[in-house]
């Protein structure tokens, strides 16, 4: 005997055919339809490099890839940020090359048609990863003459760092060269710093700065001096300054106290104000100073300013 329930029916033929259609319609749409070109920027993240290794050389930032696909699909990959991964597992020491063809850039490229990706390989260079310890050599240095400070008692500690690098750079460095940049103000006191080392390039050094500590056992000596107050160039045919020359106080490294050459490089002046002719004014006094030379007490901290009448 038949069942007359509607639900154990079969499906309609109909209703097959409208689903097949659909599906097909749906495919064609994303795939087949409207197939257009498109060129991208693709950011490149290296995987897989050797424990032992380091790249020297050849690494890039960006490929161009120029992709063929439906216009939905080449839409959603170039609305955003793409990066793609590239193993490095395989290179060696000295020169690999490392292809960027479709089937090395992954499955994220596969629903599309690869037509160019520049460059389409990287030339990448490696070379044995060292460790070494190295002694950490002094470098004391001034921004002074040559003999105008005087330093004593010099350390770092620690006194030896480990470099880690390319074997053909390690295995040529000897020693960390640490420059140490005299302080001139410091006369007669005990300097502590910590300095970052300057290694060369893709080498680090473990620890990354030291600790140093020097003397400096020459004094400094109070100079009276006199010094004329100087207008622009430009300003001077239309402006005079009361008082035109001032004295002031400074301190000096002992070994500069009477040479005038450095003593000369102390230098007054102001900012010319725009005022009517006839009219005078307050001005503040600009003080620059050479290397190692603090101000202490300008007797006069600014002047009067008066622009000559036509």
């Amino acid at each position: 005997m038949k069942s007359s329930d509607p639900s154990r029916r079969p499906p309609h033929l109909l209703s097959m055919l409208l689903a097949v259609f659909i599906a097909v319609s749906m495919w064609y749409m994303v795939s087949v339809r409207d197939r257009l070109e498109a060129q991208i920027e693709v950011n490149l993240d290296y995987v897989g490099i050797p424990a032992n290794l380091v790249v020297t050389d050849g690494l890039i930032s960006k490929a161009v890839v120029r992709l063929r696909g439906p216009e939905t699909l080449l839409r959603s990959v170039t609305q955003g940020k793409i990066i793609q991964a590239v193993d490095l597992s395989s290179i060696k020491k000295g020169t690999t090359v490392v292809p960027l063809s479709a089937e090395h850039l992954g499955a994220r490229f596969r629903a599309f048609e690869l037509i160019d990706v520049q460059p389409p390989r990287i030339v990448v260079k490696a070379d044995n990863l060292q460790e070494r310890s190295v002694p950490v050599r002094a470098v004391v240095d001034s921004p002074l003459r040559g003999g105008a400070l005087t330093v004593e008692n010099v350390s770092v500690t620690p006194a030896t760092v480990v470099l880690r690098g390319p074997e053909s750079v390690i295995s040529a460095i000897s020693s960390v060269p640490l420059t140490i940049m005299l302080d001139p103000k410091a006369a007669g006191s005990t300097v502590h710093q910590t300095i970052t080392l300057d290694t060369p390039s893709m080498v680090t050094a473990n620890p990354p700065s030291v600790k140093v500590q020097y003397t400096i056992t020459s004094g400094r000596t109070v100079v009276s001096r006199r010094c004329k107050v100087e207008l622009a160039k430009e300003s001077r045919p239309f402006y005079t300054v009361e008082p035109d020359e001032v004295a002031v106080l400074v301190e000096v490294p002992d070994a500069l106290a009477k040479n005038g050459r450095y003593l000369g490089e102390m230098d007054i002046s102001l900012i010319t104000p725009d005022i009517p002719p006839g009219e005078s004014v307050k001005v503040p006094l600009r003080f620059k100073l050479p290397e190692g030379m603090t101000l202490l007490n300008p007797v006069t901290e600014e002047v009067t300013v008066t622009r000559k009448k036509k």
